[in-house]
């Protein structure tokens, strides 16, 4: 393979799929350019840091928009024309897009030029975007079985969920601490206002029984929530952590959202977690999601609309006062691993290039 184009954009949980099958893909063809088209969001610096060229479409989502909707759908139709251009001018040998509507027009384009196509659908429920495009791509890859039967079934082949690659190599160990009491707080790469909210609440109670925790706020809401946390020992707090591998290595217990991105690491680094699904995801995504770790013993559910400060902080001191149930969960979380989930994905895309 020489050439191949990559898109998506959006938040982390489409870009950091993305990313590492492009690193899986300039692993596996040395001097392979890898061309990442996205939309205005974060995945231009992302792409540019993890040393891969980028081009953006001024894209915006088009449903549940109303009035807004027109202006949305002739900046879609623009970016359709430019991304034309882009597969032109590029040449690629297969594109392959990751969900959201940054990664709408360059595949679709990709199709009308008779360049192979596929989608990797991250989440149980698949989006407008992945389901529109799965009728006409080449090939469907799934993190879940597609019990949906949102694709046609010929084309859907089950991968897993990519992840960045220090995550997808991380070796497994156990706690060697008698007393676990370590807790890292997630809210996904844009955090989570609900969570964020009630953890500074539950803080106190926790601290008290000497928890350390380490809180991912989201930039939106560092310095507001920061603020509650400020001359305490045993905390840190960052708008975004960059070194995702270390914080779950440090972690006995992570709370979190439930973004398909975000299960696969827990899976891939064997932690126990408490989810806490986003409420408004579409089609209720996120709580499908997490139905596949709860039901495999590998993590604690619990609905935003039920979750008080005092029910967040006595969840985490009962796990946390049982190891042994801590350890299981890990281990149950790791038996869902599928850590070459981006290796699966980039054989398949020289497959479709050759």
């Amino acid at each position: 393979m020489k050439r191949a184009i990559v898109t998506t954009g959006g938040t982390g949980g489409h870009i950091f799929p993305a990313l590492a099958v492009a690193a899986e893909l300039k692993a596996m063809h040395p001097g392979v350019e890898i061309l990442f088209v996205g939309g205005e969001g974060p995945e231009g610096d992302l792409a540019r840091r993890a040393g891969v060229s980028f081009r953006g479409l001024a894209v915006r989502g088009v449903l549940g928009r109303g009035l807004k909707a027109v202006p949305a759908m002739l900046r879609m139709a623009w970016s359709l024309v430019t991304a034309l251009g882009i597969v032109r001018d590029f040449r690629p040998q297969v594109v392959a897009g990751f969900g959201g509507y940054a990664g709408f027009c360059p595949v679709l384009a990709a199709w009308m030029l008779r360049v192979p196509t596929a989608v990797h659908e991250q989440n149980s429920v698949p989006g407008v975007t992945n389901r529109f495009l799965g009728r006409v791509v080449d090939k469907v890859m799934v993190t879940y079985p597609d019990e949906t039967h949102a694709f046609p079934a010929s084309k859907v082949l089950v991968t897993g969920n990519p992840v960045r690659p220090e995550i997808a190599g991380y070796v497994e160990t156990e706690p060697s601490r008698v007393v676990p009491k370590r807790v890292l707080v997630l809210g996904g790469s844009q955090g989570a206002r609900a969570v964020n909210r009630l953890m500074v609440t539950a803080w106190p109670r926790l601290a008290a029984e000497g928890v350390e925790l380490w809180h991912q706020t989201g930039s939106a809401d560092y310095e507001s929530f920061s603020q509650h946390y400020r001359g305490q020992a045993g905390v840190r707090v960052e708008p975004f952590i960059t070194d995702m591998a270390g914080a779950y290595a440090w972690a006995d217990l992570v709370i979190g959202r439930a973004g398909a991105s975000t299960l696969a690491e827990l899976a891939c680094m064997g932690k126990p977690s408490l989810l806490v699904p986003f409420p408004h995801a579409t089609h209720d995504h996120q709580r499908v999601n997490a139905s596949w770790l709860e039901r495999e013993g590998a993590a604690v559910v619990i609905d935003e609309k039920d979750l008080t400060a005092d029910l967040l902080a006595g969840t985490i001191l009962g796990l946390l006062g049982d190891q042994n149930k801590l350890l299981a969960m890990g281990r149950a979380a790791r038996a869902q691993a599928k850590p070459d989930a981006a290796g699966v994905i980039a054989r398949e895309l020289t497959r479709l290039a050759a």
